[in-house]
């Protein structure tokens, strides 16, 4: 069995033996930016409620209004419905019946089936980004202050297309640079995650693929972090575990090129949490207080620094747009003996 030694920091590949007056201020600065992150989440969120009150009030006052067209509105869904059925039951040739992309999409090779999960695991949930835009019904999309506080998240930054859910960072953008991410809405205690991704070199912004707690109280109910690279060479990808009400962390790092694809996973199970990195175990701690004991979700996100000494702040070298992207996002659940 592989095992690390987890480090008590967040490591610097730089400069491994530091003053401890450093590391505590190094601790210090991570706790500062994580609540500014929680505080930056929590607005996201009440956000997001207003909208959705907005969009009620918007259904409530059209209802009249679509009672006291009743009548034609029922004619014209008549007359649709029957230039559906038209379009629909028209056989190949007859006016209707064509579709100029029926073609390629008969000739287009279809994607290979997903890899079952290994053995002791069943799948319960994830994303393929097949489609052509981010799942509502799965995911909310990032629209607030960047998380450490510089820069805006926006959906505009969010994209799925090709198969690849791809966000984009652009920090010479209006309003001190624009990125983005999306978060599960819902979360489950307990799991294995697993998901393929890349990201662009640039410095200032780091990529952050994590377990966040469904009750938003962070520190006290933990953090996973399953990946992030903060430094724009994407030489090295960190996992951290966050846990207790003063932000205790351990941590742990892979050497290799971050720009090209890898498979990373977390199983957080209640006796122990285990990561892996293109299917080879990194790292496991059996911790019971640093093991997380209620419900997170999945968030993907591209973070804009600078955060202390965490993550650079963009500079001359950072090119005009630093992708994150994503083939897949894929849940497992502990099979019951």
């Amino acid at each position: 069995m592989v095992r690390a030694t987890p480090v008590r920091v967040r490591p610097d590949p730089r400069s491994r033996r530091r003053p401890r007056a450093e590391r505590r201020r190094e601790r210090r600065d991570h706790r500062r930016a994580r609540r500014d992150e929680q505080r930056a989440r929590t607005e996201h969120r009440r956000a997001q409620r207003r909208e959705r009150r907005r969009e009620r009030r918007q259904r409530r006052s059209g209802l009249g209004r679509r009672i006291a067209h009743g009548a034609g509105a029922m004619t014209l869904v008549l007359v649709a419905l029957a230039g559906v059925a038209w379009t629909v039951f028209a056989p190949p040739g007859l006016p209707g019946g064509s579709d100029p992309d029926a073609s390629a999409l008969a000739n287009k090779v279809p994607p290979p089936p997903p890899l079952p999960p290994p053995p002791g695991w069943r799948p319960v949930g994830g994303d393929e980004f097949n489609g052509t835009g981010v799942d509502g019904a799965t995911w909310s999309t990032y629209n607030s202050v960047g998380g450490f506080g510089h820069g805006l998240r926006r959906p505009s930054a969010v994209g799925v297309r090709d198969g690849l859910l791809t966000i984009t960072a652009r920090p010479r953008a209006e309003g001190g640079g624009v990125s983005g991410g999306i978060a599960m809405h819902t979360g489950r205690l307990h799991g294995r995650w697993e998901f393929r991704a890349r990201t662009d070199r640039g410095t200032g912004f780091s990529p952050a693929i994590l377990l966040w707690p469904d009750s938003e109280r962070f520190p006290h109910d933990g953090e996973l972090d399953m990946m992030e690279i903060p430094y724009g060479d994407r030489r090295a990808a960190t996992a951290f575990v966050h846990y207790g009400a003063e932000n205790h962390v351990l941590s742990t790092e892979a050497p290799g090129d971050f720009t090209q694809w890898h498979t990373f996973a977390l199983e957080w199970l209640p006796e122990r949490i285990t990561w892996y990195v293109d299917g080879q175990k990194r790292w496991e701690i059996t911790d019971r207080r640093a093991i997380p004991t209620k419900p997170m979700h999945l968030c993907i996100q591209l973070d804009q620094g600078p955060s202390e000494k965490w993550i650079p702040g963009p500079d001359a070298t950072t090119p005009d747009q630093v992708r994150l992207q994503v083939d897949w996002a894929r849940i497992s659940a502990p099979v019951r003996r």
